[in-house]
């Protein structure tokens, strides 16, 4: 088997030196020689606009780790997402592997499919038409006649605070009732999502195969990533630089169960 592979989404980063920022900075640090991959499944910025020729500030921390996971043999896969929609040229100049959509890959001999999962959200059309705007390619090219200054108080407004009592209503039903059964039905053992800001851990048979649902939380409330390791999926939470993580159980887990 090959070495581990590492899935976290919905860091919302907005700073190099918050406390959030650190945390995520010590988990991709400790990552160097040890992952095969690290996959970033959306909204890694609260805010990200990829100008040609500028680099928000705010963002310079976490994009010097991910180049230093790529310089010691790991594959980085970013995501973009309804925050993020637009990464620009930096990440591949970078070594990041850069996707818009989902990707369905082999991974520890699993068929997974991943996506941030806003252009999916089944709660409501409003929802998906701010998130498909938002990723609309002239929506993008028209915000990078801003001033980059302009664009990240834009951008920060658009970001705005984020705090556990957004993320209390249970995932969608509809993505187990509808959405998991037919992505299974095209192949797929293990959908991982972002966006929802739940850690989930759902298993299935659909017909006759096992399947896998992975909602990955985020790291604004519950700092909690998804593991594949010899062929296991699990997901964890992180319990700070000097204690262990804890295994999340199966369930839809809010941040004020996961906390």
């Amino acid at each position: 088997m090959s070495r581990p592979s590492y899935f976290i989404s919905d860091l919302h980063v907005r700073a190099n030196d918050d406390e959030r920022t650190q945390a995520v900075l010590r988990f991709l640090r400790a990552r160097q020689g040890e992952a095969e991959a690290v996959y970033l499944v959306g909204d890694v910025f609260d805010f990200w606009l990829g100008y040609r020729h500028a680099l928000f500030s705010a963002q310079f921390s976490l994009l010097r780790a991910l180049a230093e996971l790529v310089e010691a043999g790991t594959r980085v896969v970013l995501f973009s997402g309804n925050h993020d929609p637009d990464p620009g040229p930096l990440p591949a100049s970078l070594g990041i592997e850069v996707h818009h959509g989902p990707l369905v890959a082999p991974i520890q001999g699993r068929t997974v499919r991943l996506e941030h999962g806003d252009v999916v959200d089944p709660r409501g059309w409003h929802r998906r038409a701010v998130c498909r705007f938002a990723r609309h390619p002239w929506t993008r090219a028209a915000a990078r006649w801003v001033h980059p200054d302009r664009a990240w108080q834009l951008g920060r407004l658009y970001g705005g605070d984020h705090a556990p009592s957004e993320y209390g209503a249970p995932l969608p039903q509809a993505l187990f009732d509808t959405y998991l059964p037919g992505r299974a039905a095209e192949g797929v053992d293990v959908l991982v999502m972002g966006h929802y800001h739940r850690a989930v851990v759902h298993s299935a048979r659909i017909g006759d195969r096992p399947v896998q649902f992975f909602v990955l939380g985020d790291w604004v409330a519950q700092r909690t990533w998804l593991k594949a390791d010899q062929g296991e999926f699990t997901l964890w939470r992180d319990q700070g630089p000097d204690r262990a993580p804890t295994r999340i159980p199966p369930g839809d887990h809010g941040p004020e169960r996961a906390a």
